[in-house]
């Protein structure tokens, strides 16, 4: 008898467990199709979702001096350690400890689908947003094969002009003087108060991933390696607020951050969005004419050669395998979350940096306006 009423416990307590995650599995598709279905529910989930609560969690967080969205993933992190060998330990012994093993699975289970939900309702209801360029009216089709040429010269001339007024910043700095911009340059929310970013707990392990910074959709920090080469820092620094603004394309977020930094007249912002904007624009034109990209390489300054010799030694000292997995995973999540380029998406900022720079260029561009 008391063997069958522990039977009928464990077969109601699976039953509610099931339930709880049918629910939750289809309260995020619902969320999800809302969401596609039309941008004036975008529109809607920004203004009564993700700004305000996104002010609430800066509000909380941002004078906090640690990540706590790092102590929480590495909280996490054991968490999973804990479940995978409870799990595996259950199977083995499986005649003896099914039931358990059914639990931990549905408990599995219903922990990423809430996960999933939370991520949806807190920042990633984002990434059904229009791109940032269609938002801007940007005509693509004025761009064609001599363009990546054209700005790649554009860039190396504003790198050379750029590069003796330059002077290195420290990170508190660049991030107050980023925030700043974002307060005069855009529309930001709440006049950018939902704005800050935190030097990552993990800084020489992202390097190690190849990351230079992250934004945690679950907390709403910025988080940015303090670590890395001073010059790649104010455009990092941008790109990640770009993020805690509300854009969740890569692409688009890279684009934010070069407009932003463009617009500043400030020569350390400039400098670093131009250079890692040539980056981007340099490698393609070195896919399509090698020959074309060496010689327009040559036009550089000893200093921006400096700093590029800086960025290969560090490629070099911090390359790995670990890496390359991390890059592969994130080009899964990028694609899971409707960015079909995935991990590619980083590149396509040429094409539109470059269209948005020719609408500056003849006065069309004042302020900057966020989706």
């Amino acid at each position: 008898m008391e063997i069958q009423q522990k039977d009928r416990y464990w077969q109601e307590s699976h039953k509610k467990k099931l339930i709880s995650i049918i629910i939750t599995i289809v309260l995020a598709v619902v969320v999800s199709l809302y969401l596609a279905s039309c941008t004036c529910h975008v529109d809607i989930y920004n203004r009564f979702g993700f700004h305000p609560y996104q002010l609430v969690r800066a509000k909380v967080l941002m004078h906090m001096p640690l990540s706590i969205g790092d102590i929480m993933y590495v909280c996490w992190g054991g968490m999973l350690i804990v479940y995978i060998i409870k799990l595996i330990a259950s199977l083995v012994r499986w005649q003896r400890y099914k039931v358990f093993f059914i639990r931990y699975l549905l408990t599995g289970i219903g922990s990423l689908a809430t996960l999933y939900l939370l991520f949806l309702l807190s920042w990633g209801g984002n990434y059904y947003k229009e791109p940032l360029s269609d938002y801007w009216q940007i005509d693509k089709n004025k761009w064609n094969d001599s363009s990546v040429i054209q700005f790649d010269r554009y860039l190396v001339q504003k790198i050379n002009t750029l590069a003796p007024a330059y002077r290195n910043n420290t990170f508190d700095v660049s991030v107050a003087k980023a925030k700043e911009l974002y307060k005069k340059e855009t529309d930001c929310f709440y006049n950018g108060s939902g704005l800050f970013i935190k030097p990552s707990l993990f800084g020489r392990l992202l390097r190690y991933m190849g990351v230079q910074g992250y934004y945690n959709p679950f907390t709403g920090e910025g988080q940015v390696d303090d670590g890395q080469p001073g010059f790649m820092l104010p455009y990092v620094i941008t790109h990640e607020l770009a993020h805690q603004a509300g854009i969740s394309a890569e692409d688009d977020a890279n684009l934010l951050a070069y407009a932003v930094s463009m617009q500043s007249q400030d020569t350390s912002f400039m400098y670093s969005a131009c250079l890692n904007v040539w980056l981007y624009t340099h490698f393609q034109l070195r896919m399509r004419d090698s020959a074309a990209a060496s010689a327009i390489r040559k036009q550089l300054n000893p200093i921006t050669l400096a700093h590029l010799d800086t960025l290969k030694q560090l490629r070099i000292r911090y390359r790995n395998r670990f890496g390359n997995y991390t890059g592969d995973v994130y080009d899964r999540y990028l694609k899971m979350n409707h960015q079909k380029d995935g991990i590619q998406s980083y590149d396509k900022v040429t094409v539109s940096a470059w269209l948005w720079e020719l609408r500056r260029r003849s006065g069309i561009v004042n302020k900057i306006y966020i989706p």
